[in-house]
């Protein structure tokens, strides 16, 4: 998923003890049947200096750039997500049939957390 990886570029620089998973492996808990397959990443970190951070500031920056990928919002009217310590967008881009979630809170670490999902795809093989 290369745009997780440039969504997590962005991040590295605020965010300390960034760790990033991808899954080499199927998703075997998923809800895609037998002849298909789902794959995940997800990035979880603490901000470098919250008293300089603002999860709807950095929220607003990540998905900037999904959209400038893309990406569109999976949600309408996102207002309900977005309050002074925590910040949610969902965005999907229906080519590349990936999902992310962008999320970050100040009140509990880790404040950053970026999942990536595809859609069920085909097996190889």
């Amino acid at each position: 998923m290369s745009d997780g990886d440039a969504v997590v570029s962005w991040v590295e620089t605020g965010v300390t003890g960034l760790t990033k998973e991808r899954a080499d492996s199927p998703d075997r808990n998923s809800t895609c049947g037998p002849d298909k397959q789902r794959r995940s990443y997800i990035a979880k970190g603490t901000f470098a200096n919250p008293a300089k951070e603002s999860p709807i500031s950095l929220v607003g920056i990540l998905k900037g750039e999904l959209l400038s990928r893309g990406y569109h919002d999976e949600i309408v009217d996102n207002l309900d997500l977005r309050e002074d310590n925590t910040s949610v967008a969902v965005l999907v881009n229906p080519e590349a049939r990936l999902t992310f979630i962008l999320f970050a809170r100040m009140d509990s670490t880790p404040n950053v957390v970026i999942v990536g999902k595809t859609e069920c795809y085909p097996r190889n093989g």
